[in-house]
């Protein structure tokens, strides 16, 4: 079947056009290649703690977390989100695919300075994030139009993964922290290509995409040592998962996650955020 590039429509912030995961789009998007899914995880230490130390279970989110969340549609609860499990599906871009996001990624470099075409690059530190949608992306860089059968893949993916992830469906009579939430209904918020220098990583222990839904990422490079993504659990410990070049992983947004600093080379990874709309940029 051939694939079909949905029909964007508009959302508040950032001014791009973002496809709904509507059922009938999906049904499109899912000819495209099979899924599969295996835990691919291993246990590590506490993120902050010193090595050998006990992790300490963690307490009730932080109180400004909760507030900025309450603007959204669905609050997704943020101590729920920690007992989620991350789904991996490994490989599930080709060399062809991978090929095809860093022509888009090079599109947008050969376009301006990223720290203007994203003012958010002024701030960081050994890193830097490219959009790969958006109305001030060139039509070169478009990770939608240039290669609709990769974000195909990716979106058919986070809807395999909050059945396996038992993350809760759109019946709110399960407890999943996702209860109520449709994936397919979603909207696109990010494309993201993110990459980190040595010294450069994710270091907040507590970060996680405020008023997304599901974040999405593949490994697009793996020459380069460092830049671990990591987890924070429920009862404290940190969680290493292990990629591989074309790896993706999907989980839910409000699960902490940091990257450990890259030691040497550079890591290169794609982000793709889902949401149901309602908050700035900001509060990523």
């Amino acid at each position: 079947m051939a694939a079909e590039v949905l029909e964007p429509e508009e959302a508040p912030e950032p001014k791009a056009k973002r496809p709904k995961l509507t059922e009938a789009g999906l049904s499109e998007l899912s000819a495209h290649g099979s899924v599969e899914h295996r835990a691919g995880l291993s246990a590590g230490t506490s993120c902050t703690s010193p090595p050998g130390e006990q992790a300490k279970p963690l307490g009730a989110p932080r109180r400004e977390a909760v507030l900025r969340e309450q603007v959204v549609r669905h609050y997704v609860d943020l101590l729920k989100a920690q007992r989620t499990q991350v789904v991996k599906f490994p490989r599930l871009l080709s060399e062809d695919d991978l090929e095809q996001v860093l022509r888009c990624h090079r599109a947008v470099l050969d376009s301006g300075d990223p720290a203007v075409t994203n003012p958010q690059n002024r701030q960081h530190q050994r890193k830097r994030c490219l959009f790969l949608h958006g109305q001030d992306v060139p039509r070169t860089g478009q990770l939608l139009g240039q290669a609709p059968r990769v974000l195909a893949k990716m979106l058919r993916a986070a809807v395999a993964a909050q059945e396996k992830g038992q993350w809760g469906s759109n019946d709110r009579a399960e407890d999943g922290p996702l209860s109520g939430i449709d994936v397919r209904r979603c909207s696109i918020r990010v494309v993201e290509l993110w990459e980190y220098e040595p010294g450069g990583g994710l270091v907040d222990d507590y970060h996680f995409d405020a008023g997304s839904i599901v974040t999405i990422v593949c490994l697009v490079n793996e020459d380069f040592t460092g830049g671990m993504f990591q987890t924070k659990e429920a009862d404290g410990r940190c969680q290493t998962h292990e990629l591989s070049k074309g790896d993706v992983i999907c989980f839910v947004s409000h699960k902490y996650h940091s990257i450990a600093p890259v030691t040497s080379g550079r890591r290169l990874a794609l982000v793709v955020e889902l949401w149901e709309g309602g908050l700035s940029m900001w509060c990523r």
